[in-house]
């Protein structure tokens, strides 16, 4: 999580200095852009973790004894309160959790967008399928059709693919998420 997450942020740094504006940056604008991707990657995580009653041990145990991409029963969080055994967190019916992390996310979330409303944005989708577009890859394709100077990005092994109005504006890389980052890793 911890290299994913820093090879986001160089990525995130490099593109600011290159794309939005055009020179180099100084080292207090690079940590202050390094600090709030880290703010904005990070802050949501914990809190899922913790929610599921999991911590990274956990995890990389769930990740040791998968086979054809599923875990053991045995591995799957169990809710404290029913017991019943945990899910992911989705938009699928009224079960959505929506707890203060979650608003002070959104709400970071929305800042950045005013803030670069209209400036050079990438809009990277990293392996969103269909189970609710409307979340992300719709808003993205919407936002990046507004923004002459946005590009959608997409990474995702099958689902990668966008509107003919931004094909100018977009990269669509039809591969594994984690065969690109370990691609990206070595340049």
């Amino acid at each position: 999580k911890a290299e994913v997450k820093d090879l986001i942020i160089r990525t995130h740094v490099s593109a600011q200095r290159a794309e939005e504006y055009g020179a180099a940056l100084d080292g207090t604008k690079e940590e202050e852009i390094r600090e709030r991707a880290e703010d904005f990657m990070g802050a949501y995580h914990e809190a899922l973790l913790e929610y599921a009653g999991a911590d990274e041990e956990f995890v990389r145990e769930m990740i040791a004894q998968q086979k054809d991409m599923k875990i053991p029963t045995e591995l799957i969080p169990r809710c404290p309160v029913c017991g019943a055994p945990m899910t992911m967190n989705l938009r699928v019916d009224n079960t959505f959790a929506q707890d203060e992390g979650w608003y002070a996310a959104a709400k970071r979330y929305e800042d950045f967008l005013l803030l670069h409303e209209g400036a050079r944005v990438l809009f990277l989708e990293l392996g969103v399928g269909a189970n609710t577009p409307g979340i992300i890859k719709y808003p993205f394709w919407q936002m990046t059709a507004r923004n002459p100077k946005a590009v959608y990005g997409c990474v995702n092994l099958g689902e990668a693919f966008c509107p003919k109005e931004i094909e100018e504006q977009s990269v669509c890389i039809n591969a594994d998420i984690s065969g690109v980052f370990a691609d990206l890793n070595r340049k």
